[in-house]
């Protein structure tokens, strides 16, 4: 059995490094009231700059149509009572443009929450942040309207997105007159998500290839081989996206079949697969249970989260949205194929992780 270290025995350059992924006074004040060692090693005032640096609005250069745009970054936060963290919910903060104040985000979305209005004591929640996600805004008719892009990647100063178009793009922030530039292959010009993992910046094209970026040169090479494209007859793979996952990079497959929905033809999804690299076979396997994680995936944003950390999360599942319902989150369980929907469902325990007391 290994010897355990108690927290007064930690050195100090590894409790200031600690210390940096704090993001709050409170958060400051929590660290240092566990030990003398804590509290000797970090100051009261402690700057989070790093924190800062992620979470501050940049202005970019103009996109496309020549509109002036900003990037604009939301955190995910895991929230509990400070008596009983056992358990906790799941929320998305956004800072409001040009003020101090903070927004409250659908989680698996950028549609704002109403508050309550009720006034919450602090000291009576831990939050800690869980994952960051990031969108591209302009100003049109005095509202920043959101491109909807694909995804968006902040890597220092260089900003990675994939438009709407499926075309990967990148510029830097810290540089005003820096145009955006086109990242793509002579044969493959087309993509559908990109990731940053383990110093290395990825892209997956819309067969399922991995591909890498230099960041030197931007220029992309191709990685490794495509996931199976075993789709069923009467589906399509609407979509597919990047996802860490105990370590590795793994790569989930939308399925979607089309309904007609008030006479219109909607796209809805009926189920998910998922894929991770074996590294004996040089090829893509499904896995077929996630163990006691589930899957979160947003529209910005896909991650992974322990179950037995959240109310209600259900384990070896996919927490999602559909592009026509994004109001309405569902769960789809990877065990049995069945999608469980938040709006009109008896199972309402299932999303209380979504559905916290903040609001």
């Amino acid at each position: 059995m290994s010897e355990v270290i108690v927290w007064s025995d930690l050195p100090g350059d590894l409790l200031d490094h600690i210390a940096n992924g704090l993001f709050s006074k409170v958060e400051l004040l929590r660290f240092r009231s566990i030990c003398k060692t804590c509290r000797s090693a970090v100051a009261t005032n402690k700057s989070f700059l790093d924190h800062l640096k992620r979470n501050r609005r940049r202005l970019l250069s103009p996109y496309s149509t020549g509109k002036t745009c900003s990037l604009s970054p939301a955190a995910f936060y895991r929230v509990v009572l400070s008596s009983y963290p056992d358990k906790g919910w799941l929320i998305k903060i956004q800072d409001v443009y040009v003020s101090s104040q903070k927004q409250l985000l659908s989680p698996l979305s950028r549609f704002s929450i109403k508050s309550s209005g009720q006034t919450l004591d602090l000291l009576e929640f831990t939050v800690t942040e869980m994952h960051q996600s990031y969108d591209v805004e302009y100003l049109y008719n005095s509202t920043r309207t959101s491109f909807n892009f694909a995804r968006v990647v902040l890597l220092e100063d260089l900003v990675f997105v994939v438009d709407y178009y499926k075309k990967i793009w990148w510029c830097n922030s810290n540089e005003s007159d820096n145009q955006w530039a086109r990242v793509m292959d002579e044969e493959v010009k087309l993509f559908s998500d990109i990731v940053f993992h383990k110093g290395y910046m990825y892209a997956l094209d819309l067969k399922g290839a991995v591909w890498w970026i230099s960041l030197s040169e931007f220029e992309i090479f191709q990685y490794g081989p495509s996931t199976p494209l075993d789709y069923y007859d009467i589906d399509t793979c609407k979509d597919k996206r990047f996802v860490e996952y105990c370590g590795d990079l793994c790569i989930v497959h939308r399925f979607c079949r089309k309904f007609r929905l008030k006479r219109v033809d909607i796209d809805i999804t009926v189920g998910f697969k998922v894929y991770k690299m074996d590294e004996e076979l040089v090829e893509y396997v499904e896995v077929k249970s996630l163990g006691d994680k589930a899957f979160v995936m947003a529209t910005d944003s896909c991650f992974t989260v322990l179950a037995r950390e959240y109310y209600g999360c259900l384990e070896n599942s996919i927490y999602f949205t559909d592009e026509e319902e994004r109001n309405n989150v569902k769960v789809f369980k990877l065990g049995d194929g069945s999608i469980t929907k938040m709006v009109d469902s008896s199972f309402q325990s299932c999303f209380q992780m979504l559905i916290p007391p903040l609001v």
